[in-house]
């Protein structure tokens, strides 16, 4: 069996071990390496007028202060494997192998480019959600998301389960639900979870959702007969509250939703809830792509 890519984009915070923890639990027994990858800022940057007179601009580029980046990253990545292993090993892991890259540069930059490269089933990324500042929180998780054609986990560091069971699937009718429910399916086979599909009607007179949601029921006629995708028509007025609810009453432990390339949610919900409530909801958030 081929192996296949996870790609952890990691910053050495306390999301990380919680990334890659999700990381080993997604890959399940099928055959992955998990390829850690840090990326260190490698430019300062001084406005040109901030320099003083007569005072040579490359004196600001400060190469021994980046060759400390590098050094500390480095061994940073090298504890972080030593722990991850040390899962593996606990846990029974032997399918799983981790390899690593340090390197400087601009993170989303890298990122992509690192995509191409290894061509990764899935990338895990931790966010701290909405008013953090880590580089790889929140907006990375964001822009990530929507800029590559992988699909991508974001996992907030305060998700604590060790299982998925319910995953929420938002829906608003897209002709790609079918492909991106089986894509959904395909990626955790390893699991045992249900996908509740959902469709929050904003409009009480949108009599066409109806119809829409028994085609996709009809889509996936079996798998609703084995239990395991529910389909959800819910009234809803107040955004943040309906959220709360649904993903209270379905004990959610992952949100699914399809990642449209020229807006980040573009039409997921007539635009009555946006990217920003999910992250608030601190549930690990799974993008996939057209």
């Amino acid at each position: 069996m081929k192996m296949r890519t996870f790609l952890l984009p990691v910053d050495f915070s306390a999301t990380t071990l919680a990334t890659c923890k999700h990381a080993i639990y997604l890959a399940g027994q099928e055959k992955t390496r998990l390829f850690l990858f840090h990326i260190y800022p490698d430019q300062l940057i001084v406005p040109d007028s901030s320099i003083p007179a007569g005072i040579d601009s490359d004196a600001f580029f400060n190469v021994e202060f980046i060759e400390t980046l590098r050094k500390q990253a480095e061994e940073q990545m090298k504890k972080l494997k030593v722990v991850v292993d040390g899962f593996l090993r606990a846990w029974g892991f032997a399918n799983i192998e981790v390899s690593s890259l340090v390197t400087g540069g601009d993170p989303e930059w890298e990122i992509r480019r690192i995509c191409k490269e290894t061509n990764p089933g899935l990338i895990v990324m931790g966010t701290e959600g909405e008013g953090r500042k880590g580089i790889l929180e929140g907006s990375m998780a964001e822009k990530i998301m929507n800029r590559v054609k992988f699909p991508v986990v974001a996992v907030p560091q305060s998700f604590e389960k060790d299982r998925i069971r319910n995953i929420m699937y938002a829906t608003n009718f897209s002709n790609m639900d079918v492909p991106t429910l089986t894509r959904v399916f395909s990626l955790l086979k390893n699991l045992e979870f249900v996908v509740h599909v959902v469709h929050f009607r904003f409009d009480e007179k949108d009599e066409k959702c109806k119809l829409l949601m028994e085609g996709l029921e009809r889509a996936f006629e079996k798998e609703r007969l084995a239990g395991k995708i529910t389909f959800n028509l819910v009234p809803a007025t107040d955004k943040l509250d309906v959220l709360a609810t649904f993903t209270q009453k379905y004990e959610i432990d992952m949100i699914a939703f399809l990642s449209h390339k020229k807006n980040f949610f573009q039409n997921l919900f007539s635009q009555k809830i946006s990217k920003k409530d999910f992250f608030k909801l601190e549930l690990p958030m799974m993008a996939l792509h057209e």
